[in-house]
């Protein structure tokens, strides 16, 4: 994949991720952020680990990738319990620009200390971009419609713990890829694994479900979109990208939920937010003109 064709793919998939705040809001009066996680990653799990088929199964028996796939199930269970409470209780934007803004400095430090990948100046400059559009979004005057004020604090601690995991399961699926295994295997092998808790999860929330309605319709659309087309695309990016030169790429992600909370949900930001989301535009442009192709990693 060149390395303009994977930077679209990101894209794409980060237009995707950012309706998910939008769908999660019209069909939250009948299912709460728990059962919408658990059925986005929980049943998309499932479906890529079908896709995968017998291979992300055999990929658990590596024994240098094992600890990587452990850390990346682990984090993806956490993150949509913490991503869509991050959203419900702080705010489709803010929610989702502080989790998906965390991701690339997430993603740089696991580089930096694991890999010894110090990031090149373009990156800083790109990073600066993107943190700085996030900060201008997160401080900007605006209408929380989809926020309850009582809680907004912990919604931010939802969307930080989210940007954490987000981070961190990026950057372990992007250690297996790079060692030689396909994006497709990997994809099965982390959110297959991951599906079990989050489908047990859901089975207790099952009476949600019964009573949702057309509101299903809303979740079958997260879990063929947001979750497994987009995580196809987005994993395909990285055997051509680094894993923070993707994760900056998606911080398009929260410029698009940004919108569409504006137009959508009714969420109002000033010029000051305008001018947040032109930032992260900057952000993916440098990021996807320099970013630097992968090497493969030390499987040890």
């Amino acid at each position: 994949m060149r390395q303009s064709t994977a930077t679209l793919a990101v894209v794409i998939a980060s237009v995707f991720w950012g309706s998910t705040g939008t769908v999660a809001y019209f069909i939250g009066d009948s299912l709460d952020p728990f059962t919408i996680g658990a059925g986005t990653l929980g049943i998309g799990g499932v479906v890529l680990a079908l896709l995968a088929g017998p291979r992300a199964l055999q990929l658990w028996r590596h024994r240098h990738q094992r600890r990587w796939l452990i850390l990346g199930a682990g984090t993806v269970v956490i993150y949509p319990l913490a991503f869509y409470t991050g959203m419900d209780l702080a705010g489709v934007a803010v929610g989702n620009i502080v989790a998906i803004g965390l991701g690339p400095l997430v993603g740089a430090t696991w580089e930096w200390r694991v890999d010894r990948q110090r990031p090149g100046h373009t990156w800083w400059w790109a990073m600066a971009a993107g943190a700085g559009g996030v900060l201008l979004l997160s401080t900007s005057s605006h209408e929380q419609s989809a926020a309850d004020p009582d809680s907004w604090g912990l919604g931010l601690l939802a969307a930080v713990v989210a940007g954490l995991c987000y981070g961190t399961y990026s950057y372990a699926m992007a250690r297996v890829i790079r060692s030689g295994h396909t994006p497709l295997e990997t994809s099965g092998a982390v959110f297959g694994a991951s599906a079990v808790p989050l489908l047990l999860l859901l089975a207790v929330q099952s009476h949600q479900l019964l009573g949702a309605g057309s509101d299903l319709y809303g979740l079958a659309y997260l879990v063929a979109g947001p979750m497994v087309i987009s995580y196809l695309l987005y994993t395909r990016a990285m055997r051509t990208l680094l894993s923070s030169a993707v994760l900056l790429i998606s911080l398009v992600e929260p410029a698009v939920a940004t919108a569409l909370a504006v137009a959508v949900v009714g969420e109002r930001f000033d010029l000051q937010g305008a001018l947040g989301m032109a930032s992260i535009v900057l952000a993916v442009v440098l990021a996807g003109h320099r970013s630097r192709p992968t090497e493969p990693a030390e499987t040890s």
